[in-house]
């Protein structure tokens, strides 16, 4: 290990090497840009603080003493890190190195998710990545205390406290069982629905879908029957398929095949699914912050 290092200078690193590697003071000297006393003057100054000698000189030649052999592959490494520190901290400020904790809803890994980590890691090799899936009230919660970086969620807006900007948005489809009399139909209206029993989200999971339904739902006259409340997604398909009830979701959710389930298209209908990207506004590392500008947002 490198003796008293917080004593030693990149600049007496460099001088040293220069020495070790030249053999010669004249040689060293010229490389280095000084005078061979000056260059004389630092060694010993250097050998003062190691408390050794790191040179045996002759007449003949400069040759490294066990001290010195091992202060030279210290010095080396040292001069190996500053030289490379500036990039990396271009690099840590660019967003291409560090850690990135980034949580997101279930759902949208059926959408943009998939493709979007993969572009990311293809053009950030050096950001490690961790990936947490998570309710959306959990979501809310981890981002406030610290615990992810940045949150991918279905919801309406963004959570209040928190920084955000829309990512994604799709059309809304229906989700029903294979036996529904609707279900041979090519497009449906939501007031078809109206006598179906509904498979919705939990009223009070974070991610206002079930809100969201529910005003589809109110805009075609009728307030939805809740058969059964339930997530993640992929559960409330599941009993979609059982025959529970009928179900509307995001279109992306067609990626989930289940053999009881078609989808249908929703006629008339605007509303659209939202994924909004989240992060406290008072902290987005640069790795998040390049991942957001990858989703094609500006925080």
């Amino acid at each position: 290990m490198l003796p008293e290092a917080s004593m030693l200078e990149v600049r007496d690193m460099r001088r040293f090497v220069a020495l070790a590697e030249e053999r010669h003071f004249g040689r060293a000297a010229g490389r280095l840009g000084i005078g061979q006393p000056q260059l004389s003057r630092a060694l010993q100054a250097l050998e003062a603080r190691i408390g050794a000698r790191l040179l045996a000189r002759t007449s003949r030649e400069v040759t490294l003493t066990e001290a010195g052999q091992s202060l030279l592959a210290d010095a080396r490494r040292m001069l190996a890190i500053a030289e490379a520190a500036p990039a990396a901290a271009r690099r840590a400020a660019q967003g291409e190195s560090g850690m990135l904790t980034l949580g997101f809803s279930g759902s949208c890994a059926y959408a943009f998710l998939p493709v979007a980590v993969e572009g990311f890691r293809r053009a950030h090799p050096g950001v490690q990545l961790t990936l947490l899936e998570m309710s959306a009230d959990r979501l809310v919660e981890a981002l406030r205390e610290g615990r992810i970086d940045l949150a991918l969620m279905r919801r309406l807006g963004v959570p209040g406290g928190l920084a955000g900007a829309l990512v994604f948005e799709e059309s809304l489809v229906a989700a029903l069982p294979r036996a529904h009399p609707l279900a041979g139909r090519g497009r449906i209206a939501p007031a078809m629905l109206a006598e179906s029993a509904f498979v919705m989200f939990p009223r009070d999971n974070g991610t206002d879908f079930h809100r969201q339904v529910g005003l589809v739902c109110a805009a075609a006259g009728f307030v939805p029957r809740v058969a059964q409340e339930v997530s993640p997604m992929h559960a409330l398909i599941g009993l979609v398929g059982a025959g529970v009830g009928v179900a509307i979701v995001p279109d992306s959710v067609r990626k989930l095949h289940f053999a009881g389930v078609v989808y249908r298209p929703l006629q008339g209908v605007a509303t659209r699914s939202q994924v909004w990207a989240a992060w406290r506004p008072e902290s987005l590392p640069a790795p998040a912050r390049a991942f957001a500008t990858h989703l094609g947002v500006r925080p």
